[in-house]
């Protein structure tokens, strides 16, 4: 059984790393990774520099975890969409939804990540790893399809792979541009174009 001082110091825990994410956030969007400092975000947080080099020990590390906070509420919303009894063309569109109102939602950050080319570089590996693992679980729900008739055989990796990729392509470009689909909008054009195409009946 958890202790009072154990829950107490969880909490204290959970309340100082959600100070350092938003802290963060608000400074790398600000200046960027190249004018982000320890300092700058301590400062941000509300807390001494050496309270945050006690959690994060570089420059790095901070960006990792900025990063994995804040795609993990989409990770695990998309899990629960594997699993659910929607059909397989519903769980992609569902899917589709969820990743462009939470960029929305959360814009600022996601436009950092995606634009400031300092922190693409340095997440580039690990960016990897939470691309492949969107891709497996597209991969999962396109298989369910093909099971069940609604969908043609393909090869489901690429088509997971050419799914997340025009998913991601869609916000970067939306981003550099400095514009924003309406979400109803960009969902329809990318299911419309990945369950059925571009040819017309004469096509």
């Amino acid at each position: 059984m958890t202790s009072l001082a154990e829950r107490r110091r969880e909490l204290l825990d959970s309340m100082m790393r959600e100070a350092v994410y938003e802290g963060a956030v608000a400074v790398l969007t600000e200046h960027g990774l190249n004018g982000t400092t320890m300092d700058r975000v301590a400062a941000a947080a509300g807390m001494a520099k050496g309270s945050l080099y006690n959690h994060f020990r570089s420059k790095q590390e901070l960006l990792e975890f900025v990063r994995d906070r804040a795609v993990a509420p989409m990770q695990e919303a998309l899990e629960e969409i594997v699993e659910n009894k929607l059909c397989a063309a519903e769980k992609l569109a569902s899917i589709s939804r969820l990743w462009r109102e939470y960029l929305v939602k959360h814009h600022a950050v996601f436009e950092f990540l995606i634009n400031d080319h300092a922190a693409k570089r340095l997440l580039r590996d690990t960016e990897q790893t939470v691309r492949a693992s969107g891709i497996k679980q597209i991969a999962t729900i396109i298989e369910q399809g093909i099971q069940k008739g609604a969908f043609r055989p393909v090869d489901v990796t690429a088509a997971a792979e050419i799914f997340v990729s025009a998913s991601i392509g869609m916000v970067e470009q939306e981003f550099a541009a400095g514009i924003s689909r309406p979400v109803d909008e960009a969902g329809d054009a990318l299911m419309g174009v990945f369950l059925h195409g571009l040819c017309g009946s004469e096509g």
